[in-house]
């Protein structure tokens, strides 16, 4: 009895606060905080079932809407991460194909199978998992090779969130296959890795600041102004090469344009989804990348650093190596290595 106590209280900790959580990025404007929103409602009802299912026989509609939950938990991680690095914040009505599986589920949820029993079930159930780490492969994917441009806070949010539902996964996995005996495994697991997301999102602050509130409430730009505005920007970086100035500012940039800083600013966040440092940062690594293949070998780093619009070489080499995966000289190195095989 008191295990049973202590799993309740365990695993409705973790509940609260992925509920809570899922309906404060719910109320948040920005597509990507929605999509996070109803993923931690919905993963937190797939672990609802869990619970009740360990402790009273569920009528079969139930147990399959909880499944249904998790099928489409997976294409939500895949489209936040999709959002979080996207400057397009429009839905694409394409995506809804992703949860054509969880609809089944819903509507089909009296008919599948759902005991230990049946065959079919175990297909079903296997396709459920597998379904689950394919969109952790996708979402890994992209964190790796899609979201070096995304602020540092919320990558790493994102490779965190990435870890909770992949160890919760693999929770239920090994109960699956019989090496995990205690059902209760799941639910208690996943609480516990909520709530150290939690702990770790909330002790870095940024975290929540950056995806929980809004700078520009007041802000009286439309969709359509923000997005051309954007494109105007985008344009005069690329034919003045502004991001060449060492001491470029949002100022400066604002002056070149013809609106105000506070614009810039909000403009740069909303549809480049990074601050205006990283967002100027991410040119002169462009930039740097050319220098280095187009320069001789004997060009110091330091001097391509400074050509490219960096202060210094440290801060060069740290900004290079984020968005890269490379230091400047591996990179050289790598791209000669092209022409000399």
């Amino acid at each position: 009895m008191l295990d049973v106590i202590l799993i309740s209280i365990v695993s409705s900790l973790g509940l609260g606060l992925s509920f809570f959580f899922g309906i404060v990025f719910l109320k948040n404007k920005k597509l990507a905080n929605r999509i996070l929103g109803l993923l931690l409602i919905l993963f937190a009802l797939r672990i609802t079932k869990s619970i009740f299912y360990n402790f009273v026989e569920l009528p079969l509609l139930v147990k399959n809407l909880g499944l249904a939950a998790n099928l489409a938990v997976g294409p939500l991680l895949y489209l936040y991460g999709h959002y979080l690095s996207s400057q397009n914040q429009s839905f694409k009505k394409s995506h809804l194909l992703h949860f054509i599986p969880s609809l089944l589920y819903v509507l089909f949820g009296q008919l599948i199978p759902n005991s230990d029993g049946s065959v079919l079930w175990r297909i079903s159930y296997t396709f459920i998992l597998f379904q689950s780490y394919l969109y952790l492969g996708m979402s890994s994917y992209r964190y790796l090779k899609k979201m070096n441009h995304v602020q540092k806070e919320l990558r790493l949010w994102y490779v965190r969130l990435i870890f909770t539902l992949g160890l919760t996964w693999m929770c239920y996995t090994l109960i699956f296959v019989d090496i995990l005996p205690v059902y209760s495994a799941g639910p208690v697991a996943y609480s516990f890795f909520i709530v150290l997301l939690a702990y770790l999102g909330i002790n870095s602050k940024k975290t929540f600041d950056l995806s929980l509130t809004s700078k520009y409430n007041s802000s009286t730009l439309t969709a359509e102004m923000g997005q051309a505005y954007f494109d105007k920007i985008e344009e005069t970086m690329k034919e003045k090469q502004l991001y060449l100035n060492h001491g470029l500012t949002v100022t400066a940039v604002a002056k070149a344009i013809g609106i105000s800083s506070r614009n810039v600013s909000e403009i740069v966040n909303k549809y480049g989804n990074q601050n205006f440092a990283s967002y100027i940062n991410h040119y002169r690594i462009e930039e740097a990348k050319c220098l280095l293949k187009t320069r001789s070998k004997k060009s110091k780093i330091i001097s391509i650093a400074l050509d490219a619009g960096f202060n210094n070489l440290s801060t060069f080499n740290v900004s290079f190596k984020a968005i890269t995966g490379l230091t400047p000289s591996e990179y050289r190195s790598k791209y000669d290595q092209k022409f000399t095989v």
